[in-house]
């Protein structure tokens, strides 16, 4: 069973597809109010992990605590239920293309929670204001700047005030400027909200900014469980060749 401190749980966690095992055997936790940074290398299994974590993905073996419940154990029924209270922040924001900024933050009230037209109303505005774009109200995903878009996503995945929020690459194809306040953004509302996340990035910036702790993946193995400080400080080549590497490109 689940620490009482420990809001996310993962128990040897295994996830293949077919010959390629992104996920083998992992485990760790993620406390409430934590924020935990995921790195590893492109088709490390990061996205995976978070897709497992929220049940789009079923793994070959282990467990996911998240409240107490076993996601890969739940219905379709009990998985929405859970869902209610976990926002994801997909890479690239996801909007849909063919809805104004106001119809794409009504979907996930309208989709998960019960609430009336007003209220409706009153949370697009609350999360507008929160992200700095109340004026985008009623413009289309087109007509908003990379960094734009990542605000209205930020702020879809937050308007249902979930307690949880997964954010996969929150900062990819953004300026360094932009990648400071969206990691900034990230921050302020976690602590508004009170909220635990999990984050995958390749951005050193933005995890110097948001992570609490931070884990490495490598062939499927989690081979770092530590602060960003402790990974700056490391003798390990792979963790030191990384970082390096990550830091010019930033």
């Amino acid at each position: 069973m689940v620490m009482a401190s420990s809001i996310i749980k993962v128990e040897n966690l295994t996830k293949s597809f077919g010959s390629v095992k992104p996920l083998d055997n992992i485990n760790f936790e993620v406390s409430e109010g934590e924020n935990l940074v995921v790195f590893g290398r492109s088709g490390a299994g990061k996205s995976v992990l978070l897709k497992c974590i929220i049940g789009l993905l079923k793994p070959d073996s282990g467990n996911i605590w998240v409240f107490g419940k076993n996601i890969p154990e739940l219905n379709i029924d009990e998985l929405n239920e859970i869902r209610k209270n976990m926002g994801f922040l997909f890479q690239g924001a996801a909007l849909y293309d063919s809805m104004t900024v106001k119809e794409n933050l009504e979907f996930p009230l309208t989709k998960l929670l019960k609430l009336n037209q007003e209220e409706i109303n009153k949370r697009i505005i609350e999360a507008l204001e929160m992200v700095g774009l109340k004026e985008a109200l009623n413009k289309m995903p087109s007509e908003l700047s990379g960094g734009m878009k990542k605000r209205i996503g930020l702020a879809r995945s937050i308007i249902t005030r979930p307690k949880i929020i997964l954010y996969d690459e929150p900062t990819t194809g953004l300026d360094p400027i932009t990648t400071k306040e969206i990691s900034k953004l990230i921050v302020s509302l976690q602590k508004f909200f009170n909220m635990t996340s999990i984050t995958v990035t390749h951005d050193i910036l933005c995890a110097k900014i948001i992570a609490d702790r931070a884990i490495m993946l490598r062939e499927g193995k989690i081979i770092f469980n530590g602060t960003i400080e402790e990974i700056e400080k490391t003798e390990n080549e792979f963790l030191k060749n990384f970082f390096s590497y990550e830091e010019i490109k930033n």
